[in-house]
């Protein structure tokens, strides 16, 4: 297998990458930060609006909503490390999914 460079797949490159730096704010920053709800609106609409199919939008939509839930904290901890795992589980399936896409193009 090999990387077939295409406006395509480098797009998708460049969206795991911000994947992995969205990880890294959800870990390192405070839980109302904006910028992961930017990047899941950000790629709520890219999945929709893309016809090839990267993403499940479930997996997308869960993740939205606990970022959303994790952005306008109003729970206890135990609730909250439960919707951290969520969001953490959605953006495992970006990762994966989006390698797995790679990959095979």
């Amino acid at each position: 297998m090999h990387f077939n460079a295409n406006n395509e797949t480098v797009s998708l490159l460049l969206l795991l990458g911000l994947t992995v730096f969205m990880v890294g704010v959800r870990v390192r920053k405070p839980l109302e930060n904006n910028w992961l709800l930017f990047y899941w609106l950000l790629l709520a609409m890219i999945t929709l609006t893309r016809q090839e199919g990267w993403f499940d939008f479930r997996f997308i939509g869960a993740g939205l909503i606990a970022g959303l839930m994790l952005r306008f904290e109003f729970m206890n901890w135990t609730f909250t490390r439960f919707v951290m795992v969520i969001e953490l589980m959605a953006f495992v399936y970006v990762l994966v999914g989006g390698w797995t896409y790679l990959m095979q193009a």
